[in-house]
């Protein structure tokens, strides 16, 4: 077999392994083995993660949850055909979709290919093109939510790919304006946690809410702690391996490590703290089936289809939370075993080269492009660390719901089937 033949077979095998795999977090990954290893790619990555991170926070803590609230079932099913194609044309608005066309060729020259790409030689540029899918399954997913939460009119939107350099709140989107996407009725409850909260023993439900407060207190250190040591490990890595570096860049970079190392010991401790907290939280949440043996009338319509509703929303946010760790992962990875960080000047010099194929119309958007670039570098790390931790912990509490509400799901299902078939008996 030619080693043209050879090619164009191995490309077939990995394109329908790319499109047909149904996990997101499988075609993220393989996508960055065929990227072009650049800072802006991995900061979109990063930013999608904080997306569904984000859109994670506002299902948890900002939207009302009753027993009849349609929203959880409508956060929970996949997009169709029809919305895809829509996240797909208002994505082509934002200045990276709308022009990196234009610079993939220059910059793949510029800046190499990774391992599974450089295996294919000069065929390379060729299998990175037929490849080449610039809208990933988490940008789906992530924006699909999107156009659920904040209508389908962009300027709604929160400013996803611009990083804020803030690093107070990184829960929050710094921009955007929500719609009012249900109006649940009867016994409405504040968020998710008040709802799970309301399915426990009454004499339960105080040490719950405290237990509560005082495990997102802790969680809000060791936040505030990883900020900081993303932000001092930035400054690190933009100083190592430049040439002819100097005495003074090497005394910075000792200081700066011992820094780090103050940090992260704190960053232990707060931790440590953490866990014992969220460790009593859920021991608390684990008695909450006990209701289904205290007076509790689980066979009560509203208390099965609160728990329903509770469930829906847990599973997803596990899952968004699933793939927000893995895209942080595969950015780090990246940033990490490609020095990234440190070749962001050639990579912003493969950009100024690009923008001659740039058409006019598109000059703007291509300079904000590169302008967007220079900001997300400075808090990409931060970001990232942040990241990894928000998307762990909203995985385990969403994991704990699942299990407490599962269990009312079943008993209640099992009532309801029971009350329809003695009805149908007395028909």
């Amino acid at each position: 077999m030619n080693m043209s033949r050879l090619f164009f077979n191995t490309l077939f095998v990995v394109t329908t392994i790319f499109f047909s795999t149904g996990c997101s977090v499988i075609q993220e990954s393989m996508a960055a083995q065929m990227e072009v290893p650049t800072l802006e790619i991995q900061a979109n990555r990063v930013a999608i993660g904080m997306t569904l991170v984000r859109e994670n926070n506002i299902l948890e803590n900002k939207m009302p949850i009753s027993s009849d609230a349609k929203w959880p079932l409508l956060i929970a099913s996949d997009l169709n055909t029809t919305q895809k194609q829509l996240v797909a044309d208002l994505l082509m608005q934002d200045p990276y979709y709308a022009t990196v066309h234009y610079s993939t060729l220059i910059q793949r020259q510029m800046l190499g290919s990774s391992a599974l790409m450089k295996q294919f030689g000069d065929y390379g540029h060729i299998a990175a093109t037929l490849l080449d899918r610039s809208i990933s399954p988490l940008v789906y997913e992530a924006f699909g939510k999107m156009v659920i939460l904040y209508g389908k009119n962009p300027k709604n939107w929160p400013k996803v790919f611009d990083f804020s350099a803030s690093l107070s709140n990184m829960l929050e989107f710094n921009s955007g304006t929500m719609i009012e996407i249900d109006s649940p009725s009867g016994d409405v409850y504040e968020n998710l946690h008040q709802a799970l909260i309301s399915l426990a023993p009454i004499n339960l439900q105080k040490d719950l809410q405290n237990a509560k407060d005082e495990s997102d207190d802790a969680e809000s250190n060791v936040l505030y702690l990883k900020a900081d040591i993303g932000t001092i490990k930035t400054q690190i890595e933009s100083k190592k391996d430049k040439e002819g570096q100097k005495e003074l860049t090497r005394f910075d970079i000792q200081n700066l490590q011992q820094q780090l190392a103050l940090k992260e010991e704190e960053l232990n401790q707060a931790e440590s703290i953490a866990n014992e907290k969220e460790a009593i939280y859920f021991e608390l949440l684990d008695q909450i089936p006990l209701a289904l043996q205290s007076g509790v009338d689980v066979s009560d319509k509203a208390y099965g289809k609160l728990a329903r509703n509770i469930n829906r929303v847990a599973k997803e946010i596990d899952s968004s939370a699933t793939e927000a760790y893995g895209a942080f992962s595969i950015a780090l990875t990246n940033i990490v075993t490609n020095n990234i960080l440190a070749r962001l000047p050639k990579e912003l010099f493969s950009l100024a080269l690009a923008k001659a194929n740039v058409p006019a119309n598109l000059q703007s958007k291509y300079d904000e492009r590169v302008l967007r670039v220079v900001k997300n570098s400075l808090v990409l790390l931060p970001n990232v660390f942040v990241g990894i931790y928000y998307a762990n912990k909203q995985s385990q509490v969403a994991q704990k719901y699942t299990q407490i509400t599962d269990q009312i799901v079943e008993v209640y299902d099992v009532n309801t089937q029971q009350e329809q078939e003695m009805k149908k008996e007395t028909q």
